[in-house]
């Protein structure tokens, strides 16, 4: 290990206060032993669900990480996958006439390149053709530096092109093509407010500089506007963990449909989606959410929610981000239906995405470690410790060298008791008090009674 980050590491074990020094792995309701094999080494697993439908903080404050001995050893939590970055950069696109489309052989075309070897110009010998709306577009990926993942579309807004099945073809040398994409949907759909739209088109990792887009079956002419070349990491569903949740009530208020949800899981949820039961649902709507009955709903996101089945190819809506929240109840308003729920359709079910959190933990000793969690004894502010972990692991590089490590199965501690808040034994104590003293004030008020009593029977 390295000298600095060990003697940092040291440092930070002796250092730290003795959070809790009290709690034992008893004192937690749930628990999953973790096999330690290098007692020097700093390791890392990824917190199962279970434990964040268990813990009763916020800031997962009551949970520890016990090693053999039962001793609490420092511990820090830290989100995994950072947002992802997309770089774009414009690709110059040219209309290709009526006609210019063939999947294979020769394009008479007249090009122009300049010094880098990029198309400038494009001419095409039949003249009638140029006053037909284009069917074919050249696109010139030559100066594009990192190969590209998609291509992105923007057309005319004049005019949506409803749904538009198109293919690539791919070029070197602008004289033989060869297919790339053999088909490809793109969608611009409008209904009552709401809209779907397909823009994107995924390119493999072959792709030639030149590429031409061919219209196979539009129903309305494609007029390009922009294209776009995408690359680096997109977001994903697959980069977030998906929970799904099922409409625990359904009601009608101001003509609007309204379905609840509830999380019963302390996770920070940062991207929705909705699974719709059938296909070829459109739903515009309003998702709320709040932390308790007696708050009120705040606004989550308002988007367009689209499932679309053409020619075998599923078209969904982008994914839609949310602010960051661990709010417990969540809400859909519908402001525009399209997918039947005004006549009683099925509901969808609403999906929430969140990033697993990595627990991060200093090894002091080998055996069978516990991460302990879910106490309500676990109490006051969140140590500092984790902060202080993540900033020597930063300092000393050694973040790429945690000891990746897998939990074993959840097993019950304390159980669900370690969950119920009890009266302390000053709380006792107080209570014993208080029970002495009313005990005193009911006997003097007895004496006093029977005094009265006696003076009032001398005098009569």
């Amino acid at each position: 290990m390295n000298v600095t980050l060990l003697i940092g590491l040291l440092t930070l074990t002796m250092v730290l206060p003795a959070r809790a020094a009290r709690l034992t792995p008893t004192d937690f309701a749930y628990g999953c032993p973790v096999p330690v094999t290098d007692p020097d080494a700093v390791h890392g697993l990824i917190l199962p669900l279970e434990v964040h439908a268990a813990v009763t903080r916020q800031d997962m404050g009551d949970l520890m990480v016990f090693n053999a001995a039962g001793e609490a050893v420092p511990h820090a939590l830290r989100s995994l996958d950072p947002p992802p970055v997309e770089r774009r950069q414009a690709v110059p696109f040219f209309p290709l006439p009526e006609g210019r489309q063939g999947v294979s052989g020769d394009l008479s075309l007249r090009v122009s390149r300049n010094a880098l070897g990029a198309a400038v110009t494009v001419d095409a010998d039949n003249q009638a053709g140029q006053q037909a709306p284009p069917s074919s577009y050249l696109l010139d990926l030559s100066t594009i530096a990192t190969a590209p993942t998609a291509l992105e579309l923007r057309w005319d807004e004049a005019g949506p092109v409803g749904l538009c099945t198109v293919s690539l073809a791919h070029s070197a040398d602008l004289v033989h093509w060869s297919p790339l994409v053999t088909k490809a949907v793109l969608a611009d759909l409008r209904y009552n407010g709401g809209q779907v739209t397909a823009r994107r088109i995924v390119l493999p990792l072959t792709a030639s500089p030149y590429l031409r887009l061919d219209c196979r079956d539009c129903r309305t002419p494609l007029r390009l506007r922009e294209a776009s070349a995408l690359s680096g990491a997109a977001a994903d569903d697959d980069q977030w963990r998906w929970l799904p949740l099922d409409p625990v009530h359904r009601r009608e208020e101001n003509s609007q449909t309204l379905l609840e949800y509830r999380l019963e899981a302390n996770i920070r949820v940062t991207a929705l989606r909705l699974r719709f039961p059938s296909a070829n649902s459109l739903l515009r709507a309003a998702i709320e959410s709040r932390s308790a009955a007696d708050v009120p709903w705040r606004p989550a996101v308002q988007a367009d929610f689209y499932r679309i089945e053409q020619e075998g190819k599923t078209l969904t809506n982008p994914l839609i981000y949310c602010p960051p929240t661990s709010d417990g109840q969540w809400r859909i308003r519908v402001l525009s239906d399209g997918a039947g729920l005004g006549n009683g359709g099925p509901a969808p079910r609403l999906e929430l995405g969140w990033r697993p959190l990595q627990l991060v933990f200093l090894a002091r000793g080998s055996g069978l470690y516990t991460v302990a969690f879910g106490s309500v004894k676990a109490g006051g502010q969140r140590p500092a410790e984790g902060q202080l972990i993540l900033a020597v692991l930063r300092e000393t590089g050694a973040e790429s060298r945690l000891k990746p490590i897998e939990p074993g199965p959840i097993q019950v501690l304390a159980g669900e008791q370690a969950l119920t808040p009890r009266l302390a034994a000053t709380s006792w104590k107080t209570l014993l008090l208080w029970l002495v003293l009313v005990a005193g004030v009911m006997a003097l008020a007895l004496m006093v009674r029977f005094m009265y009593r006696e003076m009032q029977a001398k005098r009569n």
